[in-house]
């Protein structure tokens, strides 16, 4: 009866033994949770690029069918459109290799998971959004020029992806700095955490389609480049501020283990 009972205990493995013993098992008992965790990271990265290159394709071309058949577009705006429409299908393929290159930066070499999570990881997606967000913002600026340049409107569109996701932790550092500034007591910082909601918020008025030569559509085409600018300033603020953050929670962490309290328990008797 022992004997029976043993092998019914022993049989899922028996059966992962006979049918799945190859790279799988291997791959199972030598994860290495330090550095394996980055190469997967990395691959999924790798994904996510070509998923967001090969979706906002077809988004640009669905878009571009809408806009081609619309008999109130003018023939110069659709002879126009056909570049914003080539623009458009390029600025896939930089935002798609800044997704790819940021994340197989991941695959370095890291000094704990904790590091790896509340550092490496949110550092680079802070740097995905802004980086995707200022080519965005370029690729909107030179359909701004066409526009003005052919005087009517003409085809612009943007794709909604898993880029959008992250955008929350772009906005992250700065919301915990001013969040952060606010509570301190006996102190009116007011000034500061209003000039950092401003920069947070600050953008120049810019039009994708500024379509009519005039001052004021010229000033639209030259604020869309200023705004690409603005973007890049607001990213390295936001990596500033977010490390300056991390470095003072860690100093912490590590502090507060090595507080020594000096308490003596004896007893009365002694």
């Amino acid at each position: 009866m022992k004997q029976i009972f043993s092998k019914i205990l022993d049989f899922p493995q028996l059966v992962n033994q006979k049918i799945m013993n190859a790279k799988l098992n291997s791959v199972v008992d030598e994860f290495d949770s330090q550095n394996g965790i980055r190469a997967y990271v990395k691959t999924i990265y790798q994904i996510a690029a070509l998923v967001f290159l090969l979706g906002m394709e077809y988004g640009v071309l669905k878009a571009a069918l809408g806009f081609f058949s619309d008999p109130a577009v003018s023939m110069i705006g659709k002879v126009g459109s056909i570049l914003t429409l080539l623009l458009m299908a390029y600025s896939a393929f930089p935002i798609a290799h800044v997704i790819r290159s940021r994340g197989e930066s991941l695959g370095g070499t890291h000094h704990g998971m904790v590091g790896f999570i509340f550092k490496d990881f949110v550092v680079t997606n802070i740097k995905i959004v802004g980086e995707v967000a200022a080519i965005g913002a370029l690729f909107a600026a030179f359909n701004a020029t066409l526009s003005f340049v052919f005087c009517t409107s003409l085809f612009s569109a943007s794709s909604d992806s898993m880029v959008s996701m992250l955008s929350g932790l772009y906005s992250y550092p700065m919301t915990a700095a001013t969040s952060l500034i606010a509570a301190i007591p006996f102190f009116d910082l007011s000034m500061i955490t209003n000039a950092l909601h401003s920069f947070s918020g600050f953008t120049l008025d810019s039009a994708q389609n500024a379509g009519g030569w005039s001052i004021e559509n010229l000033g639209m085409v030259c604020n869309s480049y200023i705004n690409v600018i603005i973007g890049l300033a607001a990213l390295y603020v936001n990596l500033a501020i977010y490390n300056y953050l991390y470095s003072i929670v860690a100093a912490l962490v590590n502090f507060v283990p090595k507080l020594a309290i000096p308490l003596s328990i004896r007893s009365k008797n002694e």
